[in-house]
């Protein structure tokens, strides 16, 4: 028998959302920030005009901001130009274009540009071409190089070869067998070393003497590229020392082994430089860039490659058998430079590093009274606050406990991100004092306790359902 349909404002609720436990979300449907409707610079408003604090940037997205009518524009004026055109054998101005801007910001480090619509095309392009770059290889021991390494936990994306390099049980079990060909290590996450050591430098960087042992142990000849996130997100905002990079990007040299920055969440200043792997010793190989690429105002995303890499693909046989139809979409395209233009010409990455700062600063401070703060990381402005029931023994809060406390978050007016235990704070790169006080105001009272604080809570939660219930 079909179950009732749930409706919206007189309209049937068919959408299916992703990542969404439904039966659960659908109830919700109308209470609090759950219909979003209208965005503003750094704030979003909900279908009852109640505004928020984007602190999570939509989906660590509009690093511009919502509303900019330079986007608006570039996407109109491509509309009535040209609307659609493909890069399979042609070509058109604006993927021209943009492909030479991101040659030109990455200060020529890469030579040639694979135009793509979403971070999970960005990265399966990367592992695609890694495979056929070394099976196209002159040299014939390099020819069986196809694994790829990852770090234990990492994201990058929801294609099968992306969620191959996680690890992730959860993702075995609903969708295996998975792509054989992957090896994971344990990440660089200092907090709780799966090292079993005490602190960095002590530790002797075993995290990333731990990639040369896994290539060893797979076979060198067999390992084709080992790919990262320069900071782990969805992990937790999992922060590496500075010498890791060093270190996995020297031993990749070492073994002739393609290495991966993935990019799409870090790129475009969010962590206080315009790239995260853009000061490293051992520049990647292949770049993954998305999200900030266009603010979130259209689908759009890169993959970067040297010129080295690009030459094997070179003759008839030997091209990169990839694409989609809207790989390097002109309207995307055209947003896309715009949205470069405005980062650069306002020098977000800069603003990303100084409020980061300030931002850092002030929950550092909460630390002395908000016992429940077990360690406080990240870079610009991504930040993440591990949430522990006792500090000594880091026991974690459990996914409601922390869920509970960011659907607060929201009653005050602030839209956070929560992983397990951690709370994610990545608003958009235009952010302000003003703004960053008003965030730090906001954690530091929903991370209050005690009979007087829960009773205060309550009311929040239940005025917010009551105006949800109004309509």
């Amino acid at each position: 028998m079909k179950m009732s349909v749930k409706t919206y404002k007189g309209i049937p609720y068919h959408l299916w959302n992703p990542f969404t436990v439904m039966d659960e979300y659908l109830p919700l449907v109308g209470i609090g920030p759950m219909v979003i409707t209208r965005g503003e610079g750094a704030y979003v408003f909900n279908d009852h005009g109640q505004r928020y604090i984007n602190g999570f940037s939509s989906l660590w997205n509009v690093a511009i901001g919502h509303g900019r009518e330079e986007l608006v524009a570039a996407a109109t004026t491509q509309m009535r130009e040209l609307a659609f055109a493909s890069c399979f054998r042609q070509v058109h101005p604006r993927a021209i274009e943009l492909a030479a801007k991101l040659v030109e910001i990455t200060s020529g480090k890469y030579d040639h540009v694979y135009l793509g619509s979403n971070g999970s095309e960005a990265t399966e392009t990367a592992l695609k071409m890694a495979r056929q770059y070394h099976k196209q290889s002159p040299y014939t021991k390099d020819q069986g190089r196809h694994k790829i390494i990852s770090l234990k936990g990492s994201y990058h994306g929801v294609s099968y070869g992306a969620i191959s390099t996680s690890g992730q049980e959860n993702d075995a079990a609903k969708y295996g067998p998975l792509i054989p060909g992957f090896r994971q290590i344990d990440p660089p996450y200092c907090y709780r070393c799966p090292y079993e050591k005490t602190e960095y430098p002590e530790c002797g960087l075993e995290c990333a003497e731990a990639l040369e042992h896994a290539i060893k142990s797979e076979g060198v000849d067999s390992v084709a590229a080992f790919i990262l996130e320069p900071i782990m997100g969805v992990k937790g905002i999992i922060v590496p020392p500075e010498e890791f990079y060093q270190r996995v990007g020297e031993i990749c040299q070492q073994y002739n082994i393609l290495f991966i920055a993935d990019e799409v969440t870090t790129g475009f200043g969010r962590t206080g430089k315009l790239f995260a792997s853009e000061d490293w010793d051992y520049s990647p190989d292949i770049l993954c860039l998305g999200k900030a690429i266009s603010s979130g105002y259209l689908p759009l995303s890169a993959t970067l490659a040297t010129d080295t890499i690009y030459q094997r693909f070179k003759g008839k046989g030997n091209q990169f058998e990839h694409g989609s139809t809207a790989s390097g979409h002109p309207v995307c395209a055209a947003v896309g430079l715009a949205n470069i233009d405005i980062i650069l010409k306002e020098r977000l990455p800069e603003n990303a590093a100084k409020i980061g700062s300030y931002l850092m600063s002030g929950l550092r401070k909460l630390e002395e009274h908000r016992k429940q703060i077990g360690n406080i990381r990240g870079k610009g402005l991504m930040i993440g606050i591990e949430l522990v029931k006792d500090r000594k023994k880091k026991t974690p809060y459990s996914d409601n406990e922390t869920f509970d406390i960011i659907l607060d978050f929201a009653t005050m007016g602030l839209l956070s991100y929560y992983t397990r235990n951690i709370l994610g704070i990545y608003p958009p790169l235009i952010i302000d004092q003003a703004i960053a006080d008003q965030i730090i105001s906001i954690i530091d009272k929903g991370l209050s306790t005690g009979f007087t604080a829960n009773i205060t809570r309550r009311a929040r939660l239940a005025k917010m359902y009551a105006t949800g219930k109004l309509t």
